[in-house]
């Protein structure tokens, strides 16, 4: 993962395939099969950006009816650690001041 700070201090995100990332927001629509929360494995890079996420064995169980996610936007995610906690940085880190995207 590489992180690029724009204009205003605000970070963004390139993720690759190996990636622990958390959902920060869900599918909407009537049916809603992810959701806000659900964290796993970076499989794959879509070229316009979207992800695909292998959910089984991080945020649901092995023999979970849904295994993974399927091109997800990556405007939808953020960066996580082993346990699915968000990775925080700097300031925000110390009074949980991030900006939401």
């Amino acid at each position: 993962m590489q992180t690029l700070t724009g204009a205003g201090g605000i970070e963004s995100y390139l993720f690759e395939a190996g990636d622990l990332v958390r959902l920060v927001r869900g599918e909407g629509g009537a049916v809603e099969t992810v959701r806000a929360g659900d964290w796993g494995l970076v499989t794959r890079v879509h070229p316009c950006g979207a992800l695909d996420i292998k959910l089984a064995g991080y945020s649901r169980g092995k023999d979970a009816v849904l295994t993974r996610a399927v091109a997800v936007p990556c405007g939808r995610v953020e960066p996580c650690d082993r346990r699915g906690m968000p990775l925080k940085r700097g300031f925000s880190a110390v009074w949980d001041t991030r900006k939401p995207r």
